[in-house]
């Protein structure tokens, strides 16, 4: 959702900040996920077609998805600190996705 959304594939702070949160997030989600023995395997599909904008607001709202679903009670108290490390990272996320809105449009 970020890494195509300038016309001449440019990547700023803000979307540098935010992948590089996102991908912190997804490692912790999978070790965890791994741990659990659940399937690593299931990534919905991008629409290439979504202006700017608009992949910032889908981004968030899957960032909210994830953080939402991260957000659950968890038994093996070993992920706990994976779950809440995954947590920093994704409001590290919006709050980059946020700025880069902001200072945009």
């Amino acid at each position: 959702m970020l890494t195509r959304w300038v016309p001449n594939g440019r990547v700023d702070s803000d979307e540098s900040r935010a992948i590089h949160a996102i991908d912190a997030a997804i490692n912790d989600i999978k070790q965890a996920a791994i741990d659990d023995g659940k399937p690593l395997s299931d990534h919905p599909p991008v629409d290439e077609h979504w202006g700017a904008p608009d992949r910032f607001h889908r981004a968030l709202g899957l960032l909210d998805g994830a953080y939402n679903d991260i957000n659950q009670r968890e038994d093996d108290r070993w992920n706990h600190g994976l779950k809440h490390r995954a947590l920093g990272h994704i409001d590290e996320a919006r709050r980059a996705i946020h700025h880069a809105l902001h200072d945009r449009y």
